[in-house]
């Protein structure tokens, strides 16, 4: 008795393209959802750190640091802690924070301006107003931090 061969199936070019056309697209989608994810992240760790920075500045001048009142200068791609009752760029004691690139830093203060500026003894702020990061290229996601006069800081 004799047996046929067995036949051997092999897999087609056309058949390969479309498997590697098919993985091509799950690797793009996965690649945005992880670059969402990450994006999201980065707009939340920024916006801790300029709350942390806000209330750090506030704690020093409750401190009486160097018998000083201490603020907040903002700017679209930083942040600078510095002492004193007014920013002075060239100052030695400024600390600067450069946010982010993938974060964009927009401020609406009373009165104008781009400082907060925390009063010595009480804490309070001498400027209220909204500090608002958004994602650079998403600029609908945002987070808000509000400064009352009395110093204090919501974050929504």
């Amino acid at each position: 008795m004799r047996h046929s061969p067995a036949k051997v199936r092999a897999m087609t070019l056309v058949e390969i393209l479309i498997v590697i056309a098919l993985m091509s697209i799950l690797a793009m989608i996965s690649l945005q959802a992880f670059y969402s994810v990450l994006s999201s992240k980065s707009l939340e760790s920024e916006t801790a750190r300029v709350v942390a920075e806000l209330q750090r500045a506030r704690a020093l001048t409750l401190a009486s640091k160097y018998s000083s009142a201490y603020g907040i200068h903002l700017a679209t791609t930083s942040i600078t802690l510095f002492q004193g009752t007014g920013y002075v760029s060239a100052s030695a004691t400024n600390t600067l924070s450069a946010l982010s690139s993938s974060v964009k830093l927009t401020y609406i203060l009373a009165g104008g301006g781009s400082d907060i500026i925390f009063q010595r003894l009480t804490g309070e702020s001498t400027t209220t107003g909204l500090i608002t990061l958004s994602l650079a290229n998403k600029a609908s996601t945002t987070k808000s931090i509000t400064v009352y006069q009395t110093g204090l800081l919501d974050v929504h």
